[in-house]
């Protein structure tokens, strides 16, 4: 029988690929009444470490219960040093969030709700591309789906 690790890998739908931005996170509008964050400040110290097409890993210092919607703002250049040239806006769902350490540190998996949105697309070109040329180009219509 398999490790957990392995059979978590094997039924991944899309590649990971690692990467480092900085982002802000907000509570969805719609979950606003349901959880309050007590320390603002908390909410602008996160770290997209993967991105794939259907979502993006966070380490965070914030636990964030499952189902929760959220909203990034996705700041910063790739680990290549293309820039994204505007924050970028993602629309997400908390699908996991796993204690890493007790500093707290937190593993955050999350879902795009638009998976075609434009920006969530520019994020992930940007992640998959490790010389950030692709990204660096404007963005059209949806082609990369």
């Amino acid at each position: 029988m398999g490790t957990q690790e392995s059979l978590m890998a094997a039924s991944r739908l899309f590649v990971r690929h690692g990467t480092h931005f900085a982002a802000a996170v907000e509570v969805h509008p719609d979950h606003a009444d349901q959880v309050r964050m007590s320390f603002g400040d908390a909410l602008s110290d996160f770290e997209v470490v993967d991105v794939s097409r259907g979502g993006i890993g966070l380490r965070s210092s914030v636990f964030f219960p499952k189902n929760l919607r959220v909203i990034l703002t996705v700041t910063g250049s790739s680990a290549s040093g293309a820039p994204l040239g505007r924050s970028l806006v993602i629309r997400a769902v908390v699908r996991r969030c796993t204690l890493q350490d007790h500093k707290p540190h937190y593993f955050v998996g999350l879902q795009f709700v638009d998976a075609a949105g434009r920006d969530e697309q520019q994020l992930v070109r940007l992640s998959a591309d490790p010389a950030g040329e692709k990204a660096a180009a404007p963005i059209g219509g949806g082609d990369d789906a």
